[in-house]
């Protein structure tokens, strides 16, 4: 478990610093599925406009979790932030799918639905 927080942290790290690059100020939220309130991995603001991102780091397919979904949705829909899941795939890099994509395809993600649906760090 310590390894799959390690990754996963490192990412979030990752993804955090690029982002902070491209000007937006940017907070990274530690534990967030833990605290018991909607919190995403990454707040991230520019110019009035506010991104929540829920990141993945993986290898293979996975499944975002119902619950994580509808935190995102309750960011959307209380404060304006456009949600996305980013997932960095491992040798190939960041791709950011936007919820609505996600949760028409129940929550299942894969190499083949990013390659179609994801857009790149640019694209935000």
């Amino acid at each position: 478990m310590v390894k799959k927080y390690a990754k996963g942290y490192r990412a979030e790290y990752q993804l955090t610093h690029m982002l902070a690059g491209m000007g937006y100020m940017v907070i990274r939220a530690p534990r967030s599925g833990r605290i018991g309130l909607p919190s995403p991995d990454i707040i991230a603001a520019k110019q009035g406009r506010l991104l929540v991102i829920e990141c993945k780091s993986r290898e293979e397919a996975f499944t975002v979790p119902q619950e994580q979904m509808q935190e995102l949705r309750e960011w959307e829909e209380k404060a304006g932030a456009v949600p996305y899941i980013g997932w960095k795939i491992s040798r190939e890099g960041w791709r950011f799918l936007r919820l609505k994509d996600v949760s028409e395809n129940k929550g299942n993600v894969g190499k083949a639905f990013a390659g179609e649906k994801g857009i790149s760090i640019n694209e935000l």
